[in-house]
């Protein structure tokens, strides 16, 4: 009876997993590549948004929990990751608000 708490715990712990479901890899994106190559090698974004000459692409990186209080996705490993095209051709690329200047034009775009 005195190991079935520690080994309770231990088995609680082992049992706990996160794993990245989805990575977003900008290894392969270089400025100035045309929209359809960049696309191609990232995938589909999961959100549009486009003014003018400017079109931004958005995308999901998320982590999937697997343990013994189920399955689901981990709400604090979720990145969310831009690539921003002017006149068809990759301007810059990276994490969302990776750029002090770039967050400022973000929330402009969401008003």
């Amino acid at each position: 009876m005195k190991l079935f708490i520690p080994l309770l715990s231990l088995l609680f712990l082992v049992g706990c997993v996160v794993i990245p479901s989805k990575r977003v890899t900008f290894n392969d994106i270089k400025v100035g590549m045309p929209r359809e190559e960049a696309v191609s090698l990232l995938g589909k974004p999961h959100r549009v948004s486009a003014k003018g000459n400017e079109e931004k692409l958005y995308y999901n990186e998320s982590a999937l929990y697997i343990g013994i209080f189920g399955v689901g996705k981990v709400k604090e490993a979720n990145r969310e990751y831009r690539l921003h095209l002017i006149d068809g051709k990759v301007d810059s690329f990276g994490l969302v608000g990776e750029h002090g200047a770039e967050v400022e034009a973000e929330k402009g775009d969401e008003e």
